[in-house]
């Protein structure tokens, strides 16, 4: 009997549809790149960081072209988007208009959103600000939805980055790493991603590889929203808790973010379903593939049971 690593293993070796469509998206002061693949109903996907871009979700996240037209993009001013980095651009309301103009690009009416962490802050940022153009929501791994439980998920963090604050401090602090040296940059993420995974070996199976210029800008970005949204009281709650839009939300028994600020955002979303996976922690579509993607398939219809 296969054990459930091999089983894992052998899901993600499939073959994905890797023959996708690229360009670029003129938005406000901006271009934003963007990848797609498969056809049907469209669902977005959007990435996590803050800071980073589309790169770590692939090819993974391909697995849905099956059955729906995906698109990914950069976020602004991250991986291969421009941009001017600064306290005026990089605004959730900002984000919100990006996705918006990415909605329009493609002429839709209506799109699904899937979120990974922070992409699932943006996503439902966008569903508060445009409930009309959501068909639904997936909410993968998300970002607390509130200061108060950031402040939860910052004090499990703490806890987990102890054994790894001193390489981590070297790594940051190397003349290497502020040029965005790809080695360099290739040893940090690893290194910062493993106290993520239930099993910290599987980062090995984590993309982290990205250009100079996107490991500069990934820093900026960040240390940006420090400013405009994490140090200061932030509540989604109260707008979550009028949507009308079917939400899944779908999340980790190990992962750093407390599943229990995941169950807050399912409490507040009418209607929504909550999935947690076992033995999982950020990154369920490399931890436990299967059963993460027969959950997004189901939810989105193209099968009808898991």
């Amino acid at each position: 009997m296969r054990s459930a690593k091999e089983t894992n293993r052998k899901y993600m070796l499939k073959k994905y549809p890797l023959r996708c469509q690229e360009g670029f998206i003129p938005v406000e002061n901006a271009q934003l790149f963007y990848q797609t693949a498969g056809k049907g109903n469209p669902l977005v996907v959007l990435h996590g960081g803050i800071g980073l871009s589309q790169d770590y979700l692939l090819p993974y996240m391909l697995q849905l072209a099956q059955n729906s037209f995906v698109i990914l993009y950069d976020q602004r001013g991250c991986g291969r988007s421009t941009g001017e980095i600064n306290l005026n651009t990089m605004t959730v309301e900002t984000f919100v208009q990006d996705l918006d103009a990415v909605r329009k690009a493609f002429h839709f009416e209506k799109i699904s959103l899937l979120g990974h962490s922070w992409g699932s802050f943006v996503a439902m940022s966008y569903a508060i600000a445009h409930p009309d153009q959501v068909d639904k929501l997936i909410l993968s791994n998300s970002m607390p939805a509130s200061a108060e439980d950031w402040a939860l998920y910052a004090q499990e963090w703490n806890k987990r980055s102890v054994p790894i604050q001193a390489q981590l401090e070297a790594l940051k602090a190397s003349k290497e790493f502020k040029v965005g040296d790809p080695d360099v940059v290739e040893k940090y993420f690893p290194t910062l991603f493993r106290p993520c995974f239930f099993r910290p070996e599987n980062v090995k199976d984590l993309n982290v590889r990205m250009s100079p210029t996107a490991a500069i800008h990934s820093e900026q970005v960040y240390e940006c929203f420090q400013e405009t949204l994490l140090n200061k009281p932030f509540n989604l709650h109260p707008a979550l808790k009028k949507l009308d839009i079917p939400t899944l939300v779908i999340h980790g028994d190990s992962d750093q973010i407390p599943p229990i600020t995941a169950e807050a955002i399912h409490r507040s979303i009418p209607h929504s379903k909550y999935v947690l996976l076992k033995k999982c922690g950020h990154f369920p579509y490399i931890e436990a593939p299967k059963k993460y993607f027969d959950q997004i398939e189901a939810f989105l219809g193209a099968i009808t049971h898991v």
